[in-house]
């Protein structure tokens, strides 16, 4: 069964999440990232996503219609899927959409985000020719009455067996304390007075390289030299820079974090959060790094 692609900006990500989950537990699979970003560019994987996918549902409201969005639904159009616009409010289309979605079946939210799933589950099915719901499992059978009474006997005898050997037994003998083994006793050594208790003190080198790694910002993916390869999740330990290459010199604060693809220390595409989850903005500096500028400032470790 082909997969529904999620469309979706930062700030509209749980009700993504959201939707996704209710589809999956209805029989319907989903694509969205990150969370099926697997290897390569962030570009190609969602590129060749949207092209295997049979649909797309994208998810709108006032103050999200992204250019990340936008990209998204233009891949859809030109490799002609069909495509749902779920509309969290009633904010108009700019040029560029309504161009793209001006003829297409709109879903506007009315305010109870579980009937808003309900109808695009049915506008999928009826999409993919009414493939059933996910069959709901079997209810348990009751156990008859009379099924009881065997196991009522068998219980019956264990605990009349335990009561007969536990009568042959006679009472417990506790031992006598003289028939005790002997233990050796055992005489610590002591330190006598004035004597200095010796201990280790780390080296320089050892120090230094502690304090580095705990300032050092994680990265969950691939490591090469120190920076980060491929797609994985970045955490800064403090405030710095995002990259060298980002034109409007971002910065990001102690705890913040980006999911997204990185080429050797160069953030090519992420997902820019708070400490908390709190999105921030949805990063896209390109797939071709400058290795002479690029450079992330500082070097990461494994979490």
């Amino acid at each position: 069964m082909s997969k529904v692609f999620i469309s979706y900006d930062s700030k509209n990500r749980k009700v993504a999440e959201g939707l996704c989950t209710y589809l999956e537990e209805r029989g319907i699979p989903c694509w969205m990232a990150p969370r099926d970003i697997s290897s390569g560019t962030y570009a190609g994987e969602i590129t060749r996503a949207i092209k295997a996918a049979d649909m797309m549902v994208a998810i709108f409201a006032k103050t999200s219609h992204s250019e990340h969005v936008k990209t998204e639904v233009n891949v859809a159009f030109n490799n002609t899927k069909l495509i749902l616009p779920y509309c969290l409010d009633d904010a108009p289309f700019d040029d560029d959409l309504e161009y793209w979605l001006s003829a297409k079946q709109r879903i506007l939210s009315c305010g109870e985000t579980k009937k808003d799933f309900v109808r695009i589950e049915s506008i999928i099915r009826e999409h993919r020719g009414g493939d059933a719901a996910a069959p709901a499992p079997p209810a348990p059978k009751l156990l008859r009455k009379r099924s009881l009474l065997p196991i009522l006997c068998v219980v019956a005898l264990i605990v009349a067996a335990g009561i007969f050997f536990w009568w042959q037994g006679g009472k417990r003998q506790e031992p006598e304390a003289n028939s005790l083994p002997a233990v050796d006793t055992v005489i610590l050594p002591t330190i006598s007075q004035g004597e200095p208790v010796k201990t280790s003190k780390p080296s320089a080198a050892a120090s230094r390289v502690v304090a580095a790694d705990k300032d050092a910002d994680t990265f969950d993916g691939t490591i090469i030299d120190g920076y980060p390869d491929g797609y994985g999740r970045y955490t800064f330990k403090k405030r710095r820079r995002i990259d060298m290459h980002d034109e409007k010199e971002r910065w990001a604060e102690a705890g913040d974090y980006i999911d997204g693809t990185w080429n050797h220390g160069h953030l090519n595409y992420g997902d820019w959060r708070s400490a908390d989850g709190t999105p921030k903005e949805y990063i896209t500096l390109g797939d071709n790094p400058d290795y002479k500028l690029d450079q992330q400032l500082g070097k990461c470790v494994k979490p």
